[in-house]
């Protein structure tokens, strides 16, 4: 993990100071004077030489000191930035990566067990489509469905119209009166008893889990499907249906857990991958986590915020996987490293 770590700082280091976006112009503006111009570049220090910025910005890193974002987040320190868009994030995806491996894995058995039938075919006929959807066309359609086609919502006495921004008052978020807030919307709500601020974030957070949700299962729903029509065919499956066990019992206890050993990896390779931030997803509903945040750095030439967020999704990848090789050992006790 630490060469690869070092290997990804300077391959963003380099990346970000390839791009054609001049970050001095896009905050100074249109024509600047030239004196000005050259004042901030010197207080970013982008007039010194390329390896000695880089040698600058690791021994920053490793200081602990990742920067300050001078467009997107003026004077704003790229870990407190990160702090603040990362629990948004955390809430998007923490509902699809519990169900989606259980859907998906629960998918896989079902059309290996009813191999070339009609739920398999159905099975694999959705996973195709999910696949093949973009995941931000995906999300205009249901965007438009939900605003042009479905204006009011009906539960009880609830009342909710959607096309109406003015129909519901939602409060400050934070509130200046809380004496403290953790960054997540909706345990913020419970902790102050914020309604209006649980409702804003439930209602904008099912369309995107849906759209997430949907897209994901295909991995995992055609790798267990595939595991499972090798393991099945294996020597101990056929001894333990020969010795009249159960075949909820064969599939559950013996078939399953191997099976599991290559989708493992997807399924928690998938989580790490969701929790750095879905950017189109994020992109195509507005939604200010990490992937909205790395576009807009990039469309403002922000190179320190890139590098941090960058950064800090390779920890998460790499921690990703680290824990992927060490689930391997858990699956199945026979793997072992030396």
């Amino acid at each position: 993990m630490v060469p690869m770590l070092f290997l990804v700082l300077v391959i963003t280091f380099i990346l970000s100071r390839a791009m054609f976006e001049d970050p001095v112009l896009n905050k100074l503006g249109i024509l600047p004077d030239p004196t000005i111009i050259e004042a901030e570049r010197r207080r970013m220090g982008l007039h010194l030489p390329l390896i000695t910025q880089l040698f600058i910005y690791l021994k920053n890193f490793f200081t602990g000191d990742w920067g300050t974002s001078y467009i997107v987040s003026e004077g704003k320190s790229v870990i407190q930035i990160i702090g603040e868009i990362f629990p948004k994030t955390i809430e998007l995806v923490i509902v699809p990566i519990l169900i989606i491996p259980i859907i998906g894995v629960k998918l896989g058995v079902i059309s290996a067990k009813n191999k070339d039938k009609a739920k398999d075919t159905f099975i694999r006929g959705i996973g195709i489509l999910g696949t093949c959807l973009p995941i931000f066309w995906l999300a205009t359609m249901l965007q438009y469905f939900v605003g042009h086609y479905i204006e009011i919502y009906t539960y009880g006495q609830l009342n909710l119209e959607i096309m109406s921004p003015n129909s519901v008052t939602f409060s400050q978020y934070p509130d200046p009166e809380w004496p403290f807030h953790t960054g997540f919307r909706i345990i913020d709500g419970f902790l102050f008893n914020d309604q209006g601020l649980i409702q804003d974030t439930l209602l904008h957070l099912i369309l995107p889990m849906i759209c997430m949700t949907f897209v994901s299962l295909a991995g995992i729903t055609r790798q267990t499907r595939a595991s499972m029509l090798e393991v099945l065919e294996q020597d101990y499956i056929r001894t333990a249906r020969a010795k009249g066990c159960l075949e909820n019992n064969v599939i559950s206890k013996h078939a399953l857990r191997n099976a599991l050993i290559p989708t493992s990896n997807l399924i928690i390779g998938g989580t790490a991958a969701r929790l750095t931030g879905a950017l189109f997803l994020e992109m195509a509903f507005n939604y200010t986590g990490m992937g909205f945040f790395m576009v807009t750095a990039i469309t403002l030439g922000d190179y320190v915020l890139i590098n941090g967020i960058l950064v800090f999704t390779a920890l998460i990848i790499l921690s990703g996987n680290l824990i992927a090789d060490v689930m391997y050992t858990i699956i199945d006790p026979r793997i072992a490293y030396t």
